[in-house]
């Protein structure tokens, strides 16, 4: 058994308010993932953790999942230094980190449930949060399955992000009221890209004071998730970012 820190990585969460900063053409963006810290890398972040996100204030993360599943505090290179292109406007980090999920429940079991939740101190106005959701597995192997990402809220999709590594493509479907993305391709086993989608970047189209998001996810997969604020202009930065990536093993 493989553990998280040996374990391939794809997902995130990507958040950023731009609100008034959008009404300019041509603008760019630099998104800083949230900061998990005090949690070490490869351990489990505490659930209901507060931290603070430049651009929105302290936001709390809390999680529901079952015994199978296993978390940590991540970092995978192939999704630092990223840009994503909207238009154009143009959004880029450097450093990136993300909360990541792995389902370790008997094979075969099939998709399981879960969450996780970011509540803001602050209410966060339409299109001033951003969502990024990576490592979405999907096969063939097994009777086949996909692992899916839902929010209940109106979303557009922005773009994506690989890093250069074998990710497969989202699909998104949806976008007043609620969306959804998984992965594109598929495959048996586990071989990239059908354990791991590209960093998607969905703006968030209503005001909201917290953010769900719900998965169906497949045994054996992982994904990550974090988010990040951009301040409007005038702030002495422009800071978002976020992101949820996948941990993915091969179901056995």
């Amino acid at each position: 058994m493989k553990t998280l820190a040996q374990i391939g990585v794809v997902g995130g969460l990507l958040v950023a308010s731009a609100g008034a900063a959008r009404t300019a053409s041509g603008a760019a963006f630099a998104l800083n993932w949230m900061s998990l810290a005090p949690t070490p890398y490869g351990s489990s972040v505490p659930n209901n953790s507060v931290f603070f996100l430049p651009g929105a204030g302290t936001v709390t993360l809390s999680y529901s999942f079952s015994g199978f599943f296993q978390d940590g505090r991540l970092h995978n290179a192939f999704l630092d230094n990223g840009t994503i292109t909207n238009g154009a406007d143009t959004y880029s980090w450097g450093h990136s980190e993300f909360f990541d999920a792995l389902h370790l429940g008997p094979v075969p079991s099939g998709p399981a449930p879960w969450s996780i939740t970011f509540t803001f101190s602050n209410t966060q106005g339409a299109g001033d949060i951003y969502l990024g959701v990576a490592g979405l597995g999907q096969t063939t192997d097994n009777g086949g399955g996909a692992t899916t990402a839902t929010v209940f809220q109106s979303g557009m999709f922005m773009g994506e992000w690989s890093g250069g590594a074998n990710y497969g493509a989202n699909q998104f479907s949806g976008g007043s009221g609620s969306f959804q993305l998984q992965n594109s391709a598929t495959g048996i086993g586990g071989s990239n890209p059908w354990w791991n989608s590209q960093l998607a970047v969905v703006r968030i189209d209503d005001v909201i004071s917290s953010l769900t998001v719900h998965f169906s996810q497949l045994n054996g997969d992982g994904v990550i998730v974090n988010i990040a604020a951009v301040p409007t202009p005038g702030s002495a930065a422009l800071l978002g970012g976020a992101a949820l990536l996948g941990v993915k093993r091969r179901r056995r």
